[in-house]
């Protein structure tokens, strides 16, 4: 079941610069002068926001998106903050009725998409100005005697600007992908993955064709969004038995690299990023990472991986940080390990494949040594070219 609403929700708040016509006042040109300062940092880091979540770029609109849920209680929003790429200062808050987790960008239709992943829901936004321009229910939302409102969870959201379409992972025990029709806001297919916990995604634009990393005996299907098929599956082998606790992978994110035709996962169950073969569907390299390895990212231009881990892993030590490593695309080798205490979250690579942007989370529990009351999450600029 979907349905599309217009509606214009939240309040826009915008903090932009004063500009005098014909002339600069000398604020003005200190607040320039300390913007390119910061633009030239190796690493600049903003810990403002309370609650980050995944980070986009929309180089067409020359910003950054942070997708961020401030509080967790029962019907509470979400916000999506648009950042300045240069200083991370944030320019713009657009309040959503919904929570905001993961985001995807169409930079050709300039069109943010959000996941509203409790809720099983997209909300669409103009990327240029902020305007929520509607919502897109996936799954069907029930409510229970209490009023508790559940649904299906939304998961990546991955977007086709080519052909204007949009792919959406729901990580259950029986899993789906959803994809939606970018120009009408129609769903298309609703795919079901024959695996549990569906939730990573790529999209290999050449070829037309969508990679989804989930659990179980085949960690990724390949789909054909056309006829909404599943063509192919991959599996390592390790996996023996259909039972989702019997997983020995969860390839919780993944990226492509479209030109040497490699597919890099993210496997949230033994903290590695698995290297496959798009040809033959092969695991050709392991490489690992450390606990609690969570996104994935690849920059075409410097041929490198970055993956970013938590620093704690399921059941592990509750008092561990995390890092970006950034992995040399030829060897597999590690170029450098850039250290982000608390857990680094979600990674983006610039366009011109030069800067990345990752989401920083606070510790969550008084148990860990960094922890402090009311302390925000940081979103982080690191220049791959100063290492």
């Amino acid at each position: 079941m979907m349905t599309f609403k217009k509606t214009m929700v939240g309040t826009v708040v915008v903090a932009a610069m004063t500009v005098l016509a014909g002339c600069q006042s000398v604020p003005e040109l200190r607040q320039q002068s300390v913007i390119e300062q910061l633009s030239s940092t190796p690493m600049l880091r903003q810990d403002t926001i309370a609650g980050a979540y995944e980070v986009a770029i929309a180089p067409s609109v020359d910003s950054v998106f942070v997708a961020a849920v401030p509080a967790f209680e029962p019907k509470s929003g979400g916000v999506v903050h648009r950042l300045d790429p240069r200083s991370l200062q944030i320019v713009q808050s657009i309040q959503l009725p919904r929570r905001a987790f993961a985001l995807g960008v169409n930079p050709t239709m300039n069109t943010l998409y959000v996941g509203n992943t409790l809720d099983g829901s997209l909300t669409v936004i103009d990327a240029t100005n902020g305007a929520v321009k509607g919502m897109i229910q996936l799954a069907e939302r029930t409510e229970d005697e209490k009023g508790q409102v559940s649904a299906s969870h939304t998961r990546k959201v991955v977007v086709d600007s080519q052909r204007n379409q949009v792919f959406v992972t729901s990580p259950e025990t029986e899993g789906k992908v959803w994809i939606v029709d970018g120009n009408t806001y129609t769903l298309r297919h609703t795919i079901a993955t024959d695996g549990p916990w569906p939730a990573g995604a790529a999209f290999d634009r050449a070829n037309n064709r969508l990679y989804v990393g989930q659990g179980g005996l085949n960690e990724v299907v390949v789909i054909n969004p056309e006829s909404g098929e599943i063509i192919n599956k991959f599996s390592t082998g390790d996996t023996t038995s259909s039972t989702p606790k019997e997983s020995k992978h969860f390839f919780v994110n993944m990226t492509i690299d479209e030109a040497g035709q490699r597919l890099f996962a993210a496997d949230a169950n033994t903290g590695s990023v698995y290297v496959l073969d798009l040809g033959n569907g092969k695991v050709v390299q392991t490489i690992p990472v450390g606990d609690g390895l969570l996104d994935v990212a690849f920059s075409a231009q410097r041929n490198e991986i970055l993956a970013t881990n938590r620093g704690v892993s399921r059941g592990g030590n509750p008092a561990g940080t995390g890092s970006l490593t950034i992995i040399d695309g030829n060897n597999y080798s590690v170029n450098r390990r850039v250290d982000l205490p608390v857990h680094p979250n979600s990674v983006v690579v610039s366009a011109n494949g030069q800067t990345a942007y990752v989401t920083v989370k606070a510790p969550h529990g008084d148990d860990h040594p960094a922890w402090r009351k009311n302390a925000q999450d940081s979103i982080v600029r690191i220049d791959l070219q100063g290492g």
